[in-house]
This record gives C-alpha cells, structure tokens and sequence, in this order.
C-alpha cells in the first residue's frame, strides 16, 4: 500500500515537471520576443529578411496595409486552431471534465453538510484529477510551441512593415483619417488589436466548424458501428 501510494507521488512530481517546463517554454519564447520588439536594430534586421518572403504573399507593395493586417491575423488564427484541434483529445478531455463536474458536486455537499473526513479525503483526490485535466491540456500545446515560432515571426515583420509603410494615414469606418502606426485602443496598437481581432474570429469559427463535420463523422460511424445499442437506446428513452 505504502509503495503504491509512493509510486502515484512520484509519478505525479514527474507530470509535475514535465507540465511546469511546458507552460515555462511560452513564457521564455514571449520574452525573447519582447526583447527582439524592443530592439528596433534587431527587429530591423530580422523583419527585413522576413520582409522579403512575406511582403510577396500578401504586403501587396504596402498599397491595402489593413487587409495585410487582417490577413496576417487571419494566417495566425488558421496556424493556431486546425493543429490545436487535432492534437487535442476531446473524448478524455470531455471526460475528465464531466469527473470534475461531479466532484466538484460531491466535494460541495461534503462542505455543506460538514463530513470533515470525507472533505480531507476529497482534496487528496482533487490534486490527482487536476494534474489529468493539466496533461491533457500540456498535450494541447506541445505543437502549438512549434507553430507559435512562426505567429512571433509574423508579429515581428507587422512592426517592420508597419514603420516602413510609406503612407501610414488610413479610413476607418469610425474615421476617416487614422495614423496606423501610433493609434492606440486602449492600451496596445490599433494594429495590434485588429490583427489579434481577426485571429481570434477566424480561429474560433474554423474550430467550431471542423468539431461539427468531425463529431457528425464519429456519431455516423458509430451509429453504423453499432446499430442495435443504438436502437436499444432509443426505445429506453
């Protein structure tokens, strides 16, 4: 029992590790990126070698820079869903969700109706079931650190190509004429906010669509696969 309980200890140090050193790695790419933005030589050079890959796709000779934006976002919402959903476990994360729901239940009415034991019980458990829910979220974003390389270096060429545009007054539905280079909303660049805008759109949207036509392909398979149960349960319903 006790050599049981020290390998779940050990085991859980170890997805302890491995999950600290996942989420530490798109901390430290977000920081050399920040170095790189800060350091207008640098970010010079490198989005000037960029310039010269990205401008042909779709700078458009920096005649329709908003349209490069949204298209940059659009690339970035594209490169961050479709790898995102694929590598992503929906049944065992559906599944450890639905675990959580239901502890987090039975962990309420132990609070409410004062069963101390069985509350102590409960948390010992809880770390076990949140370290699950933690992997299959790590799983998640191990290639999206591969792909994020290539979204930074898209972000590094919109600071070169936007200081290098020739013309940096643009028409906006709200305005008619609007520096593209220094507006801000907010806080961050207006630049900054659409690009992020229209990735998030597009990635929502191409998640939302691929989980239908997956999901009505896995049911229609499943429906074949196994008819009789399925009208077993049809008639108990």
């Amino acid at each position: 029992m006790v050599e049981n309980r020290t390998d779940s200890q050990k085991q859980q140090a170890d997805q302890m590790k491995k999950m600290m050193g996942y989420q530490m790695l798109p901390m430290l790419m977000s920081f050399v990126l920040l170095i790189i933005i800060a350091n207008p030589s640098l970010r010079g050079v490198i989005g000037g070698a960029l310039n010269d890959v990205f401008m042909p796709l779709f700078g458009f000779n920096y005649a329709y820079p908003l349209i490069s934006i949204v298209i940059s976002g659009v690339i970035i919402g594209l490169i961050t869903s479709i790898p995102r959903y694929f590598f992503t476990d929906w049944i065992r994360m559906g599944k450890a969700q639905l675990r959580m729901r239901a502890f987090q239940k039975v962990m309420r009415e132990a609070y409410r109706s004062g069963q101390k034991d069985k509350i102590q019980k409960m948390s010992k458990m809880q770390s076990s079931m949140m370290m699950e829910q933690n992997m299959v979220q790590m799983n998640q974003m191990k290639p999206l650190m591969v792909l994020s390389i290539f979204t930074f270096l898209i972000v590094i060429w919109l600071f070169y190509f936007i200081s290098a545009l020739p013309y940096q007054m643009i028409s906006v539905p709200w305005a008619l004429n609007v520096n593209i280079a220094t507006s801000h909303l907010w806080v961050f660049p207006a630049w900054i906010e659409v690009e992020f805008i229209a990735s998030l759109v597009i990635g929502y949207f191409v998640s939302m669509i691929i989980k239908f036509f997956d999901f009505s392909y896995r049911l229609k398979r499943f429906q074949s696969e196994n008819p009789g149960q399925i009208e077993y349960n049809a008639g108990n319903n």
